[in-house]
């Protein structure tokens, strides 16, 4: 028996990974809530996507926050739903009710950020009489010197830094690439890394990631994100440390500092699913100016 709701949305992923280049994450980050929407949306009858109602959707993004859902979860929920409505729009199935529903506030909810004390209790909790804590302490470095997210540091590559101009070349969502500046801290502490630990985890089985694990793998998520918690519990900070919480300080430090906003959207690679894509076109030796001037480890 065909399922028209699930069809569209197999329809519309298709689109998003092929036709828009969108990373298997994102994809799976729509799948996932417009699977539960479609659970809802046929409990109270809809067959299709063309019986769908706006009011259907404000009822499904209640019900999540009754069930106590995160305002950050409700956030990604209704942008995916956004997005399917655009691609329903653009078929002849429905309105463009994306043009009505609201997206929550989310600054009030991001992570906190973490003062510059802390920053240096957490830099300075790796242990570097180890092979691994050189390279957890590259990683922290990087991480606060560049506020790239956690599976872009994951995946980076040895080419993917231009030792000789101090910024790194990243590759963001949507496979889409910006050039960060990180400061000669940074890019100290990955040279540290490069010539003295990596050549130890390096295999037959190594590749060009630029942070190997003990099997001489590129570096997973998971283990990145263990490490910043396991080092703030041993720098003695008493919260729950993310790595998105370093991307945070990042810019939340710049700001402090005097950074134009549209610099550090250009740096934070910042782009919203929602709503049509603008960027903010910032010389690239500015970029490199305002790191330098305002970023603490600069």
């Amino acid at each position: 028996m065909s399922d028209p709701l699930a069809e569209a949305v197999a329809m519309f992923l298709t689109q998003v990974r092929i036709e828009k280049g969108q990373s298997d994450l994102t994809a799976r980050t729509y799948q996932r809530h417009l699977d539960g929407f479609r659970a809802f949306a046929r409990k109270v009858g809809r067959a299709s996507w063309g019986d769908v109602t706006v009011e259907d959707a404000q009822a499904w993004l209640a019900q999540l926050k009754k069930r106590g859902f995160h305002i950050n979860t409700l956030y990604i929920a209704l942008a995916s739903l956004r997005a399917m409505f655009k691609y329903t729009h653009t078929e002849g199935w429905t309105q463009d009710f994306s043009q009505v529903l609201d997206l929550p506030r989310r600054w009030e909810n991001l992570p906190h950020a973490l003062d510059p004390t802390d920053i240096e209790k957490l830099l300075n909790a790796a242990e570097l009489d180890t092979d691994r804590g050189v390279r957890d302490r590259a990683i922290l470095e990087l991480f606060y010197a560049s506020g790239l997210r956690l599976a872009e540091l994951a995946r980076l590559q040895l080419g993917d830094v231009q030792w000789e101009l101090g910024v790194v070349r990243v590759t963001g969502k949507g496979g889409k690439q910006r050039v960060v500046p990180v400061g000669k801290q940074a890019i100290g502490w990955l040279k540290r890394y490069l010539r003295d630990i990596r050549p130890n985890f390096v295999t037959e089985r190594t590749g060009s990631n630029m942070f190997l694990s003990r099997r001489g793998t590129g570096v997973s998520r998971e283990t990145v994100a263990l490490t910043v918690r396991r080092l703030a519990k041993r720098a003695g900070i008493g919260k729950r440390v993310t790595p998105h919480m370093l991307r945070h300080s990042f810019a939340t430090h710049l700001l402090a500092g005097g950074a134009d906003l549209r610099v550090i959207q250009e740096m934070l690679g910042h782009s919203s699913i929602e709503t049509t894509q603008i960027y903010t076109h910032v010389d690239r030796g500015q970029l490199q100016k305002t790191h330098r001037d305002f970023h603490p480890r600069a």
